[in-house]
């Protein structure tokens, strides 16, 4: 980013805004392919793209750049988005700045998500999306947590009383294996394991029901949530 590289730190929070709602969370979580296939890196070290964008982000709210950008006008229309992770509060946020009355709806007791409760503390640190709802409330958009469509609100009675609806639920549903053993116990998924830990970090829990305190782990799969899982287990 050239803004960057010329220390112009607001014009760069700008232009990387103009894509990117959530720039501090991708900036921390992206596995940043993009870097792999940056040409520089043929004869020099690839440009840190992860960094670079953390660093704009970073600054952005320290120099007091990023505020809230409620609406000139309503437009009269309302929208309900199922689902706070990142794709729902992006949706949620571009939709209120457009003037429309939006409430976000999330069958957990807090908002975020995944990102709330599958990512862990050390990897991203909760105040990040904090500071984010925050700025959300302020420009306008609602929040309704602990209900969930289809069980608490029926879907059709939810679609007749907004003009819209955006489903964002993202995808709960872990991958299984049918393999010998699968019945015995002291095994789970990763989306079970993961939460847990952060409602410990978050001091809704103590302890998790499912630790590795004085346990041998084995975790079967090494991309990220599997790193987050090797991760948490040393912790």
């Amino acid at each position: 980013n050239d803004y960057a590289y010329r220390e112009d730190w607001s014009a760069a929070s700008e232009r990387l805004h103009a894509t990117n709602n959530f720039p501090e969370f991708t900036g921390r979580l992206c596995p940043a392919p993009c870097e792999s296939a940056c040409v520089l890196g043929i004869n020099q070290p690839a440009v840190t793209i992860k960094n670079v964008e953390v660093s704009i982000i970073d600054k952005a709210w320290d120099n007091g750049d990023v505020t809230p950008q409620p609406p000139e006008r309503l437009s009269g229309k309302t929208v309900a988005v199922i689902g706070s992770g990142p794709a729902g509060l992006a949706a949620a946020q571009q939709l209120t700045r457009a003037g429309h009355t939006v409430a976000v709806y999330e069958r957990a007791d807090r908002i975020g998500g995944l990102l709330r409760y599958g990512i862990p503390e050390f990897k991203m640190e909760k105040s990040h999306i904090n500071r984010r709802i925050e700025q959300m409330r302020l420009e306008g958009t609602k929040f309704r947590t602990e209900v969930e469509i289809g069980k608490d609100i029926d879907a059709a009675k939810l679609r007749r009383r907004y003009d819209a609806v955006v489903i964002a639920a993202g995808a709960t549903v872990s991958r299984d294996l049918p393999v010998p053993g699968r019945e015995l116990g002291g095994i789970h998924f990763a989306m079970e394991y993961l939460p847990l830990a952060n409602k410990v970090q978050e001091g809704d829990l103590t302890v998790a029901p499912i630790h590795a305190g004085g346990k041998h782990v084995v975790v079967i799969g090494g991309g990220d949530t599997g790193a987050d899982c090797v991760g948490t287990a040393h912790r």
